[in-house]
């Protein structure tokens, strides 16, 4: 699962962008998409450290469902020319694909 949409506050005020990269084994789980969706989009009025924010959601998803692996990645976008990317939980390595319905 992937969402460009992650958006929070950093304690001096200043937003960080981002976005998040989900994996997980469910048993026999799962959780809706709209639902993270609304998560994803709540965390704007929230103030992280961006050291945190993958621990954050992994903590939410992980009391929300039962999972046999769950990982979480953060990529933060380049703020004062640093990028960041934060894991926690289980490796795994994020894979891109083609939107099949992108026109152009």
């Amino acid at each position: 699962m992937h969402s460009n949409e992650l958006l929070f506050l950093a304690h001096s005020g200043q937003p960080y962008r981002g976005s998040v990269h989900l994996s997980f084994v469910s048993v026999g789980e799962s959780f809706d998409t709209r639902e993270f969706k609304r998560y994803i989009t709540s965390l704007r009025s929230c103030t992280f450290y961006a050291e945190d924010i993958a621990y954050e959601i992994y903590t939410k998803i992980a009391s929300s469902i039962k999972t046999d692996s769950l990982g979480v990645i953060v990529s933060l976008s380049a703020r004062g020319g640093i990028a960041q990317r934060l894991s926690y939980g289980e490796d795994f390595v994020v894979e891109h694909k083609n939107n099949i319905f992108q026109i152009g």
